[in-house]
């Protein structure tokens, strides 16, 4: 099971170190889930799995950190492995998606062991979680279920970097597409939602304008210059992918 939220602080570029809120307490998340203070342990240590919660599969972990919990907020404090390739490259991943007014960067965690009860409140189920016996890693991905989570700081790519930032997060919500509609289709839904029907439809949109960038001629006297080619097919990789959404088999959480 995992939970998703999106706020990061980079505090330490060159050492990879950042802080990044991945639960927020007392709120209502969009898998109708309400975690309460004190259902995650302060002072956890964690893995910060590969992009997407890739290492329950068998890729690397990213880094390493430490929950530290407040009233409304569980917050990762941790730091990528800046020494390998993977680790490196996922932090300016995490750094470029936290950049500028809009913070694109998301994160969430995997919950085991978890007691958790109903509650029916003005028309509305939802479910309270109490406790979460085991948290393992905290991961980076696109989106999630979790409410207001972030990366907090992040700064200074390159922008092919930023391409390759866009790319990574454009697979990691592929992937999640696959595991919310698998989970639809076991409880006989034949769809994804509408919500997050249209929200795909918006990334496809995104995607088929910056494909349109490698046909369109540029202005008289430009040239396009050669990273930005590369940025664009690799968006335009990230859209073909994106047409696969139409044949999975119905799978939402």
């Amino acid at each position: 099971m995992h939970k998703t939220i999106s706020s990061v602080e980079i505090k330490d570029a060159e050492k990879g170190q950042i802080s990044a809120v991945f639960s927020t307490f007392n709120v209502i998340d969009k898998d109708g889930d309400l975690t309460l203070p004190g259902a995650i342990k302060d002072g956890t240590e964690v893995v910060i799995s590969a992009y997407g919660h890739q290492s329950h599969y068998g890729a690397l972990p990213l880094g390493k950190g430490v929950i530290r919990t407040t009233k409304t907020e569980a917050i990762l404090d941790g730091e990528f492995f800046m020494n390998t390739t993977h680790g490196a490259d996922a932090f300016k991943v995490v750094k470029a998606l936290s950049e500028g007014d809009t913070n694109l960067q998301e994160w969430s965690y995997s919950l085991h062991n978890v007691t958790r009860k109903s509650v029916e409140e003005d028309g509305r189920r939802y479910w309270v979680i109490e406790d979460i016996g085991l948290i393992k890693e905290v991961s980076p991905v696109l989106i999630g279920a979790g409410v207001d989570t972030r990366t907090l700081v992040a700064k200074g790519l390159k922008f092919t970097e930023e391409g390759d930032a866009v790319l990574a997060a454009a697979k990691s919500y592929l992937d999640r597409a696959g595991e919310v509609m698998a989970l639809r289709g076991a409880k006989g839904r034949p769809s994804l939602g509408e919500e997050s029907t249209a929200l795909v439809k918006e990334l496809a949109d995104v995607l088929a304008k910056l494909h349109d960038l490698l046909t369109d001629p540029a202005p008289a006297g430009e040239d396009i210059p050669e990273e930005l080619t590369a940025a664009v097919k690799a968006a335009h990789a990230a859209h073909l992918r994106q047409s696969l959404f139409s044949s999975l088999p119905a799978k939402e959480a």
